[in-house]
């Protein structure tokens, strides 16, 4: 009888944890769709104002329009992944976005400041340290991966003159909004808030060179990532930044954390751009 009342009490304990995974399963998966469908929603909105809205109107004003249209999808992403990590499952250390303690000081640090945390500068001084390791590690990706893209570049498009030095106007303006404005927005949301909380769904079962994944996903975000460019700029080239999200995504998993993606990212678009100027204009 006892065994029994033990087979019958292990099958109900079991049942249960069954039932508590598959509900923390659909709470991840739906966080993630309702968080994508408001960023790609709004990119789509944001991206038509910016792309038809900012040369109908012309000038000075349409640019400001241009401008404003990115700002607001930089602020989209940014905030939909700072939110929602504060919403759900430990909030930006968690999902890696909490850059070197900037966004989000450190149990140790609230412990010795009483709760109050530092203020922006000392925590920005106190982060330098890991942005050396994050741009370090960046720096060694880019030796290894830009070399082959440039090849690819151009065996791809052929251009018809040699290349030549033509960077953007202001060039330092240029890498620092792709840095702020794009790099960090994006990957804040889907490397830092989609790829974890998928992975919070699915835990990494593989290891990719030094990088726990769960390969699932990685292509996921990277999909997702891809078809949010689709909305911004229907061109179908843009999915092609299906294969850039994949490597971000190594590098998240691999760094614990976006920093290192982000640089990455942000050298990665700077690169795109000195060659098109280069090779294509």
């Amino acid at each position: 009888m006892r065994s029994a009342e033990r087979t019958t009490g292990r099958r109900a304990r079991a049942f249960s944890c069954a039932a508590g995974y598959k509900r923390g399963v659909r709470l991840e998966l739906r966080d993630v769709a309702v968080t994508y469908v408001l960023a790609f929603a709004g990119t789509a909105i944001l991206g038509a104002i910016g792309s038809y809205g900012g040369p109908a109107v012309g000038g000075t004003v349409g640019g400001l329009l241009g401008d404003l249209a990115g700002a607001g999808t930089a602020l989209l992403f940014f905030g939909l992944a700072l939110a929602w990590s504060r919403r759900r499952g430990g909030g930006p250390r968690h999902f890696g976005i909490d850059l070197g303690g900037v966004i989000e000081p450190s149990e140790q640090e609230l412990a010795d400041t009483h709760g109050r945390g530092r203020g922006l500068g000392a925590a920005l001084w106190a982060a330098l340290p890991s942005a050396g390791r994050e741009i370090g590690f960046a720096l060694l990706v880019a030796l290894i991966v830009f070399p082959p893209f440039v090849v690819g570049f151009w065996l791809w498009h052929g251009p018809g003159h040699p290349w030549r030095w033509s960077p953007p106007p202001d060039l330092a303006t240029f890498a620092l909004a792709q840095i702020v404005m794009v790099a960090l927005p994006e990957e804040a949301f889907f490397r830092g808030w989609v790829q974890t909380r998928l992975q919070d769904a699915r835990p990494p079962t593989r290891t990719l060179l030094g990088a726990r994944i769960d390969p699932g996903a990685l292509v996921v975000q990277s999909v997702l990532f891809a078809l949010v460019h689709l909305a911004a700029e229907p061109r179908l080239d843009e999915l092609a930044t299906f294969f850039p999200g994949l490597l971000f995504g190594w590098v998240r998993a691999r760094r614990d954390g976006i920093g290192a993606a982000l640089v990455l990212h942000a050298l990665s678009n700077l690169l795109a751009e000195i060659l098109v100027r280069g090779w294509l204009l």
